[in-house]
């Protein structure tokens, strides 16, 4: 029956036209971060010259097709490397951050009461925070790469949002009749949140989790690009900052070494924006046009 479902919704968004280019996006990105470091070498580059420095888009070389950087290495090969980073941790960062916004929403909403009454304080707390300095002194406090920890400073700020939004869906929930029903049969409140209540909330949970996504590329990019993460020179933030840095912004011998990883980010960014309007489409019956 499970399988069914997960078949038929998977069939939903291969036929919306977003949600399906959106998943070829998106799956090429991930496939990139995941055979990147096994198909192509960890590093290449040129011995440093006048001439092989910021170098542009050579097409007789493969490894050289998006040009050199301030070292004379691959600009195609350091997009490659960087994109595990970004990809793993993007996606654990919005994983951490939808469970405990799905876990505090539902807790909250379900049971109410004073748990709901300090679990959505705490909630408006890390709302109102400004959520770059936040994250600029915990990393600093921490100064770690490990993608885990990382993922986990990240979604410190992404959670709050889903959280409240999760509890009101739970509110009109938990008051419909069919769980009524479920508690005057003496089902316990696990079985009713797990079994009832969170697929109920299925295409909401998995928007926001893109959504999450998003904000954790943005975040892990921006605090590269500021230099508060320890130094990858891999990491598309890194790579921009140094183009940057170089005078890219003016144009010049680096503005190849600026273009590249920021088209590999809008890229990717544009994956999951298309992906998660398709589902939105899917989801929505009043905007769907196909069954």
């Amino acid at each position: 029956m499970m399988q069914n479902k997960l078949f038929e919704y998977f069939r939903l968004v291969w036929k919306n036209k977003k949600s399906r280019a959106g998943l070829i996006i998106t799956v090429f990105y991930v496939l990139l971060a995941i055979f990147g470091e096994i198909i192509f070498p960890r590093t290449y580059s040129l011995p440093p010259s006048s001439t092989t420095i910021f170098m542009p888009p050579q097409l007789s070389n493969f490894y050289l097709i998006f040009g050199t950087g301030p070292f004379a290495e691959s600009i195609l090969v350091q997009i490659v490397q960087g994109a595990k980073s970004v990809i793993e941790v993007s996606f654990l960062a919005g994983l951490f951050a939808t469970l405990i916004g799905i876990a505090v929403g539902i807790v909250a909403g379900y049971l109410g009461g004073i748990i709901d009454d300090i679990l959505m304080g705490i909630t408006d707390i890390v709302l109102t925070l400004p959520s770059i300095i936040l994250l600029i002194v915990v990393v600093s406090a921490f100064k770690t790469s490990n993608p885990i920890i990382l993922s986990l400073i990240l979604s410190i700020t992404s959670w709050a949002g889903l959280a409240r939004a999760v509890r009101s869906q739970v509110l009109v929930i938990r008051n419909s009749p069919t769980i009524e029903v479920l508690r005057v049969l003496g089902l316990s409140r696990g079985y009713i949140i797990f079994r009832e209540v969170v697929p109920t909330l299925g295409s909401y949970i998995i928007i926001h989790y893109i959504f999450n996504v998003e904000a954790a590329v943005y975040a892990e990019v921006g605090l590269y690009y500021l230099g508060v993460l320890p130094y990858n020179p891999n990491n598309w933030g890194a790579m921009i900052q140094q183009a940057l840095s170089y005078g890219a912004a003016l144009g010049g011998k680096a503005i190849y070494y600026l273009t590249f990883p920021t088209v590999a980010i809008i890229g990717f960014m544009s994956g999951l924006i298309l992906l998660s309007y398709g589902i939105d489409e899917i989801s929505n019956p009043r905007i769907r046009t196909y069954k």
